[in-house]
C-alpha cells in the first residue's frame, strides 16, 4: 500500500539548525512519503525575515497531500507522525509545547495572534489558492484563519502538543 504524502515546508534563515530538524523529521518516513522543502531567500525579497514569500513559493510547487510548515527553530514531537496518520478530516490543529507552558488549540483560537503556523497540518486541496500576505508578520495567523473559516467542518482538533515551539532558540 502506498504511503500518503506529507510535504514539510521550512523557510530557512538558520541553516545551522537543519541537522536537528532533519532528525525530528526522520521518524515520519515510516508512515508517510515525506518531502521536505527547505526554501532559502537571503535578500531576494523584502519579506525574507518572516518566510511568507518562501512559503508561497513552496505551496505553488505542491499539488496534493498533507502540508506542514516547520519553522527552522521548531522541532517536531515524536508523536507528530503517528497522530497525523490517525486524522480523519482534511485539516488538523494541535497544541504546541512552548517550553514552560502549552499553547492550546480550539475553534476560537483559529485566528490571528491566537495560533501559530506550526500548529496545523492541512491537505493541499483545502488550502486552495490561499497564500501568505507579504510583509506582514501576522500573515501565518491570517492564513490559518482564512483556510479555517472557509469550512470549519473539515478541521479536527488534537489536544496534545505535537511540536516544540522555538526549541532550537532555547
Amino acid at each position: 500500500m502506498a504511503k500518503e504524502r506529507l510535504t514539510i515546508i521550512t523557510p530557512c534563515s538558520r541553516p545551522h539548525n537543519l541537522q536537528r530538524l532533519a532528525e525530528s523529521i526522520r521518524p515520519g518516513r515510516l508512515l508517510f512519503d515525506v518531502v521536505w522543502l527547505v526554501v532559502f531567500d537571503f535578500g531576494e525579497c523584502e519579506d525574507s525575515r518572516v518566510g511568507n514569500y518562501q512559503r508561497n513559493c513552496a505551496l505553488d510547487a505542491i499539488e496534493s497531500g498533507w502540508v506542514y510548515f516547520l519553522d527552522d527553530d521548531t522541532v517536531m514531537h515524536l508523536d507528530f507522525f503517528r497522530e497525523l496518520a490517525k486524522v480523519k478530516k482534511e485539516a488538523v490543529a494541535f497544541e504546541q509545547d512552548l517550553g514552560n507552558e502549552i499553547r492550546p488549540v480550539c475553534p476560537e483560537r483559529m485566528r490571528v495572534q491566537k495560533i501559530d503556523m506550526g500548529q496545523v497540518a492541512i491537505r493541499r486541496e483545502v488550502i486552495g489558492d490561499t497564500r501568505f500576505e507579504l510583509g506582514i508578520y501576522e500573515a501565518d495567523g491570517m492564513f490559518i484563519e482564512t483556510v479555517y473559516n472557509r469550512d470549519p467542518a473539515r478541521w479536527e482538533f488534537l489536544h496534545k502538543p505535537l511540536t516544540h515551539y522555538n526549541a532550537l532558540r532555547r
